[in-house]
């Protein structure tokens, strides 16, 4: 039995500025005390091509918890355009990961799609030949997250005779060509969103939110 259920994530912002933090509010259920920590990635996916483009935009551990139901918010910096190799790959297919492993062991991974674009017609309409970065915005796909849940050593007791390949984050995410839901991209779409949706968060660190206490915890609907 799993010792770990992540049972929801809410991003506060689907819509922001390529280079704005990304804030998400994770809950999870602890189904009885536990031994080890738990330890967090987010990563966002540079290039479709290859790994070593990966960004690690914030990773921590949490330590051992109680039994009980959790609920957080991470907080990371934007990815840095700095090291996207190619304007192809920052206007193409793109990515951000959560990896949570226990033991060592990834239990968890979602990712979900990211499709940066210009919302001022006058850029969309003549791209510039050098990027813009302060005014690209991405959007991040929420509404279909791919999911995997991995069946591990939750006691450490077990004598794993082989160990499968890991599989990477761009076969996770890119073995099919991604979809785009039609009002993704559509910038007509972004632009009528924007204004609503875009508030520049203060403070640019992985924050706990709530303090891991079971008196805060909100009811939130599974997108799991």
């Amino acid at each position: 039995m799993a010792l770990i259920n992540i049972t929801n994530i809410v991003f506060d912002q689907d819509t922001a500025l390529f280079n704005s933090p990304i804030q998400m509010q994770i809950t999870f259920d602890v189904m009885r005390q536990l031994d080890e920590e738990i330890e967090w990635k987010l990563i966002y996916i540079g290039s479709p091509n290859s790994d070593k483009y990966d960004q690690v935009l914030e990773q921590f551990s949490m330590p051992p918890l109680q039994q009980g139901t959790m609920q957080f918010t991470l907080m990371s910096s934007g990815p840095n355009f700095e090291l996207i190799p190619s304007k192809d790959d920052l206007f193409g297919a793109s990515a951000i990961i959560l990896s949570v492993k226990y033991r060592k062991q990834e239990f968890f991974r979602v990712g979900y799609y990211v499709y940066n674009t210009y919302l001022e017609p006058e850029l969309i309409e003549n791209d510039p030949p050098q990027v813009l970065i302060d005014r690209v915005y991405r959007q991040i796909n929420t509404s279909a997250p791919r999911v995997t849940r991995i069946n591990i050593d939750w006691e450490g007791q077990m004598v794993q005779l082989y160990v499968n390949p890991q599989q990477n984050n761009q076969s996770f995410m890119f073995q099919q060509q991604p979809i785009f839901n039609d009002i993704t991209n559509t910038p007509d779409y972004l632009q009528q969103t924007v204004t609503d949706k875009i508030q520049q968060p203060q403070q640019q660190q992985q924050q706990y939110s709530g303090g891991l206490n079971n008196n805060q915890y909100t009811d939130l609907q599974s997108i799991f």
